[in-house]
This record gives C-alpha cells, structure tokens and sequence, in this order.
C-alpha cells in the first residue's frame, strides 16, 4: 500500500501538503492544478488513508452523486430509480454522472470532489474496475457504496447472484430439460463468478454436469447475446435451453434462435435474468429470474446515510428482500425429443473460449 511520501513524491509537493489536502484543511491555499495532482497522485498509486471518517463531518452538500456505466441500460435505469426515491425521502437530491467518463478522466473527477458538490457516491461500475474508481473516492475521503457489484475495502449493496442462478436452472430441471447451456456476463465480476457457481450447483443438486461446449459470453446487450448463441452453435449441437444471465441479451439469443431456424421455445426454451418491461412484449415473451433492483438502489442509498451520519455499516450488504422470483412466461417449455445429439455432445469436450 502507498504511503504518504510516495504520494507527495509523485505529485512533487512536501508530504505536509499532501496531509493536508486530503484533510481539506480549510487554511491551506495552494493553486487548483496543485490539489488536482495531488488527488491524481494519490488515486494512481491507490494511497487510501486511514483517516477518511473525517471527511463524514462538517458541513453538507445535500446532495449524492450516482455514477452509472450505461445510464441508458434499463437494469441500471430501476436501481436509479429506487435510489431517487429513497435520496427525495432524506430530503437530498441525486446528481447523475457517467462513470465511465470519470473513470477515464480523473481530473474530472477530483473536480467534482474538490468542489464540495456532493456529500458520497454510489457507483454503478462496469465490472472490475471497480477497485481502482473507489481507490481514488477513498484517496480523497469521499464516502462510496458500490452497487450490483463488490470492491475491495469498500461498502458494497448486491442482491443473492448465486440464488437467481440456481433458480433459473432449477426452473428448467422442472420442466424436464437435461441439457441446459448458459451464456454468461461479460468481464470477471463478481456477478459473473456468483451466477456461474449458482449455476453449477443447482446442475450438480440435479444430477447434471456443465459442459464446456455450451457455456459461452452472452455479455448485456441484445447483440451480444445474439453473438453468444452463434458461437455456441458453431461449436456443435445446441442444448434443449439456455440460461442468460442478463436479459437484454436473452432477446438476442431469441433473435439468433430464429436466425438458426430453431422454434423458442419448442427446439430451445430460453430464460433471461431481470423482470424488464420488454420482456413481456418480445414473442415469445421472456421468462425470467426477477431481482431486488429498485430495492439495491434503496439499499445504497441509506447505507452511504449511515455512513454520513458516522454509524457502523457492514462491509457487504445484500438485498435478501425481496428474494429472486420466477416470471414464468412463453420462452420456457418441456424439451423436445432430441435423438440429434450425440453422446459426446452431452459428455462436454469443448472449451470454454469465450
């Protein structure tokens, strides 16, 4: 871990001024582009101070900032939503931001630090760089709760992945299925990994095993999901179903579906994770694993409260209530007969390339 000094070397100021800076000394007068290099320094070595509760008092803003990666995603676009709701009820106001363009410019985002706009953050990140975007909110003593994903030392709200995945698996074993594929999120998150073991679980509680030739990168648009499919059916004979593990590119994977020739869901049942409000109008419509999203908006919200007002909070929060749902719709249905496959199709034998 970074100390001081290495921080104070790399902006090129005394260690004093660095201490300083990020105690928001309100007597100290340095030039702007001195206090941005300063954070700058500080969140590229990742220095994380031990001090940043102090930043939890003193005057504020009222207002919370809500970084998104994709704001015009609809699974993002209920967390907002359960987040304005809960940010109008504390009498504050929700700024919006994009993370991604914060991400690349940390400029950009010392300045809306520095300038004292906003009292913490909640931060909707793409995936791993989570880790990094946070160091550089904890290098300048700014209260961060990441949402729908984890990172390291910080307060995080998600939702139980791995029970959603078990779910969705345990839906298709009802039905009769034996063969079920899955399509995977993009990126080694944390969501990944969890609904991808949720998924391997409920496959071995019912006697099933993964096989490789038919997990692939479904990714959360529709175009990714349509990809996924493709692939997956380039490599060989396709499963009776498949679990996406995000629901726009469950869409695609219907688009592709038909682009094979194949009848959804009487050749291939297809089930999609979040409960949008497109999925009842795409025909077929979309069964799918329902999750908490407004609820981890709320969630995130009064967790970075309780961290404003200096109360103890949980390393990890997860939104247990409510629990994921099946939304059963026309997607999802008994397998058909399929003497086509052959045996080594059903033994695995592929790799897992994508």
């Amino acid at each position: 871990m970074a100390t001081i000094k290495e921080v104070a070397r790399e902006a090129g100021v005394t260690h004093a001024v660095v201490s300083r800076i990020l105690n928001e000394d309100p007597t100290l007068h340095v030039r702007p582009d001195t206090r941005e290099r300063v954070l700058a320094a500080a969140a590229q070595l990742k220095y994380i101070p031990n001090h940043a509760a102090k930043a939890l008092r003193g005057a504020r803003a009222g207002a919370i900032g809500l970084a998104v990666h994709e704001v015009s995603n609809p699974i993002y676009s209920a967390i907002i939503e359960g987040a304005q709701r809960a940010v109008s009820a504390h009498g504050s106001v929700l700024m919006l931001a994009d993370a991604d363009e914060l991400y690349r410019d940390p400029a950009t985002f010392s300045r809306m630090i520095t300038s004292k706009a906003i009292d913490g953050l909640i931060l909707l990140p793409a995936g791993t760089e989570a880790d990094e975007f946070v160091a550089r909110a904890a290098a300048a003593s700014l209260p961060t709760v990441v949402v729908n994903e984890r990172a390291a030392g910080q307060r995080s709200v998600s939702v139980d992945d791995a029970a959603a995945a078990g779910l969705a698996v345990q839906h298709l074993v009802g039905l009769g299925h034996r063969d079920i594929g899955v399509l995977l999120l993009d990126g080694e998150t944390r969501r990944r990994l969890d609904r991808r073991e949720g998924h391997e679980t409920a496959l071995r509680d019912a006697g099933l095993d993964l096989h490789d030739s038919w997990v692939g990168n479904g990714g959360h648009t529709l175009e990714s999901g349509r990809v996924g499919l493709l692939r997956m059916a380039d490599r060989g004979p396709l499963p009776t179903s498949v679990v996406v593990h995000n629901v726009m590119a469950a869409v695609g994977v219907i688009r592709a579906a038909k682009e094979l020739g194949l009848s959804v869901p009487h050749e291939l049942s297809v089930i999609g994770f979040h409960d949008m409000s497109f999925a009842d109008f795409v025909s077929p419509s979309l069964t799918v694993v329902k999750l908490a999203l407004a609820e981890m908006g709320v969630a995130a919200v009064e967790t970075l409260m309780r961290l404003l007002a200096g109360q103890e909070v949980d390393q990890t929060i997860s939104v247990l209530e409510p629990a994921p749902a099946l939304v059963i719709r026309e997607s999802t249905a008994p397998p058909p007969h399929r003497p086509d496959v052959p045996a080594e199709a059903r033994s695995g034998g592929g790799t897992d390339a994508e």
